[in-house]
């Protein structure tokens, strides 16, 4: 009896072995084939992509440099119009007062110190919009913020500058006694919150300008007795500069109510040192 043996396996027919894939296949990519790497035209914009807010930011440097060139700062006033403009020809407590070149120098201060003031929103709003219509977006709200400031420049804008040393004593008392108060405080919490904003079409221009006139009017109850006092002190460089820094670092640090009683401190001693110059001048 024969006994069955293992199962044999059936022939398997086999293929001869396929070509090697050429070797622009297995070769990795090299830098020049990577359509994807933006080329270096492309990367400004992709920068500043990154930051809408670099037109404010611009709009204001030009604003610095105006307002040093109107109100003289650098030893002329470059024949611009000017508010107020000391210069050999104008004897000592004299001043040329007008109403258009008040209002000029209101602005140019308001766009130069406040408006850097307003990055974080100025991100918020181009970060929420849709990137081909950032810049109108901000466009609004700076806009609707200026608006705000414009009322009180006008009523600034009659009064003459600057003023005598009492009357100038009183204002940055009051500016800061002001830092004190509760709307202040109030108002600085108030800087850090956003509105919801349309993502395009007419909706978001409303929403954009809204939101501009919100926050200018916060801005306005933050800073708006220290710009007058500046305004009425006739924009002396080194004050200019101290209170952007300081408006700056309340507006932007984290936790702006420790930084209040401080900011009183030095506008007390800035209003006695006005107060104590003018007893001295009187005598």
């Amino acid at each position: 009896m024969k006994l069955p043996g293992p199962p044999t396996a059936d022939p398997v027919e086999t293929s001869p072995p396929a070509d090697p894939p050429p070797a622009s296949l297995t070769a990795p990519p090299s830098v020049e084939t990577l359509v994807e790497t933006p080329s270096r035209r492309q990367q400004p914009n992709d920068r500043l992509s990154r930051h809408p807010e670099w037109l404010a930011l611009s709009l204001a440097a030009a604003a610095w440099i105006g307002l040093a060139l109107t109100l003289g700062w650098f030893g002329s006033s470059w024949g611009l119009p000017s508010g107020h403009h000391h210069g050999p020809d104008v004897p000592a407590g004299a001043h040329m007062h007008s109403i258009d070149g008040q209002l000029l120098s209101w602005l140019l201060m308001v766009i130069a110190m406040m408006l850097p003031t307003a990055v974080p929103h100025l991100r918020y709003l181009g970060f929420n919009t849709r990137r081909s219509r950032r810049q109108r977006a901000l466009a609004v709200f700076t806009l609707g913020y200026l608006a705000v400031w414009l009322a009180p420049g006008m009523l600034l804008a009659t009064v003459p500058a600057p003023m005598p040393a009492p009357v100038l004593a009183v204002a940055v008392l009051a500016a800061g006694a002001w830092e004190l108060t509760p709307i202040k405080r109030r108002a600085l919490r108030g800087c850090c919150r956003t509105m919801p904003v349309g993502f395009a079409g007419p909706s978001a221009d409303a929403a954009a300008v809204e939101y501009g006139l919100r926050h200018g009017a916060v801005c306005l109850l933050v800073s708006g007795p220290a710009m007058a006092a500046l305004m009425l002190a006739g924009h002396p460089w080194w004050a200019t500069v101290a209170l952007a820094v300081v408006m700056a670092a309340q507006k932007l640090l984290t936790r702006p109510e420790r930084w209040r009683a401080a900011v009183a401190l030095g506008w007390l001693a800035s209003g006695l040192a006005v107060a104590g110059m003018a007893a001295v001048g009187a005598a």
